[in-house]
């Protein structure tokens, strides 16, 4: 609706996981450079946890891309119901041929057929299971069984459970500790500080710009951006996303404070004021001042 207006290409703050505007901080990296060695090397599962829009499935993709071509890698994206229903599903992500009918003892027979295949030619498979905290306790048991699968010591599947704190959680009770052992690198995925937020803003609208684009964002409207989302990265682009929408109806191309406010205010539901004075450590968050970081500031206003 916009994009013509701003110059933009796309809709640069879209809450769909595209991968080209992954913003990489230093934690990112950090944290996808263990991952890949973690998996590549088969040294046990890997957990990626976060809150609710922090981006943890975008993250679990990106580390796929960074993965050796000798990782097939497979996603899935809904939490499975059953033991059957994952099994279906992962020998789905696999190209195993199932039918409607076959049970859990055939699925297991036929996807270890298929692993041992895949693994004879150097290869590693490698399945991502999302919203892993909703899993039912007969679906989480059989990803400990299906970890069992291996040839000659070798393990035939890599894993990468994704989901929100409370899998961490629900991992220490007792019933899961096997499970917990199995997992050699666990990563919080937090939000963004103020200076992130700044940079993950700036980067997306790089991404999307065309030559001649005129959208800038002043320093106070970063600082109202930051306090109303706390810098969850899926909240930060729905106040951007309907403030842009603002600026474009007023006919502006600076968005200003008062723009971010009114986005806050009247398009959105959450509870905005609790949620921006709540810090890290469970204290009051700092106010962002108008000299932290004034270098990105000065260049996000356009100075």
């Amino acid at each position: 609706m916009y994009l013509e207006f701003f110059r933009l290409k796309e809709y640069p703050f879209s809450t769909e996981c595209d991968e080209s505007y992954f913003f990489e901080s230093a934690a990112h990296a950090e944290a996808m450079a263990n991952m890949v060695y973690c998996i590549e090397q088969r040294k046990g599962m890997v957990m990626i946890t976060g809150e609710i829009g922090a981006g943890k499935t975008l993250l679990a993709r990106m580390v796929v891309g960074r993965l050796s071509k000798m990782i097939r890698g497979a996603m899935v994206t809904h939490p499975c119901h059953s033991a059957r229903e994952l099994l279906r599903a992962t020998a789905e992500c696999l190209d195993v041929a199932v039918k409607p009918e076959d049970d859990t003892h055939t699925l297991v027979k036929k996807l270890e057929q298929r692993l041992l295949r895949v693994s004879r030619r150097n290869r590693t498979a490698l399945l991502i299971l999302d919203e892993v905290q909703s899993m039912p306790d007969e679906a989480l048991e059989e990803v400990r069984m299906m970890w069992n699968f291996e040839d000659a010591g070798r393990r035939l599947m890599q894993f990468v459970l994704v989901g929100q704190p409370e899998l961490r959680d629900r991992l220490r009770l007792k019933p899961w500790e096997s499970l917990q052992q199995r997992i050699a690198l666990a990563y919080h995925l937090g939000a963004l500080n103020a200076a992130d937020t700044v940079r993950y803003i700036l980067h997306r609208r790089q991404v999307a710009a065309m030559p001649g684009c005129p959208l800038r964002f002043t320093a106070k409207a970063l600082e109202a951006i930051y306090r109303a989302t706390a810098g969850v990265p899926r909240r930060i682009n729905v106040v951007c996303d309907n403030t842009l929408l603002i600026a474009y109806v007023a006919g502006q191309t600076k968005i200003t404070s008062a723009m971010v406010d009114k986005a806050v205010r009247e398009m959105t539901c959450w509870d905005h004021p609790s949620a921006a004075a709540i810090g890290d450590d469970g204290g009051p968050r700092r106010r962002v001042t108008p000299r932290a970081n004034l270098r990105v500031r000065r260049e996000a206003a356009g100075e």
